[in-house]
């Protein structure tokens, strides 16, 4: 999914509910900032897991995504 969390409360509902897990806040404590692409400030953009392991999660270097779109893009390894 494309979740855009302004707010910042997602993780703790999808946590709770779902047993999700934020990968950037797992790993590095706080979640990625990826809004705006071409100087990221806010924490936006997530990915979430469950039952899996997740390796290496970066925020894609600015170019070219930065001329492709307004978000950074997310990556990481998941392994099922």
């Amino acid at each position: 999914g494309d979740f855009n969390d302004w707010r910042g409360r997602a993780h703790r509902v999808l946590e709770r509910c779902a047993g999700l897990r934020e990968v950037f806040k797992h790993a590095h404590g706080r979640s990625a900032r990826t809004f705006p692409a071409r100087f990221p400030m806010l924490q936006l953009d997530r990915i979430y897991v469950r039952n899996a392991r997740v390796h290496s999660p970066v925020v894609l270097p600015r170019r070219p995504w930065s001329h492709l779109s307004d978000h950074a893009p997310l990556a990481a390894e998941i392994e099922l």
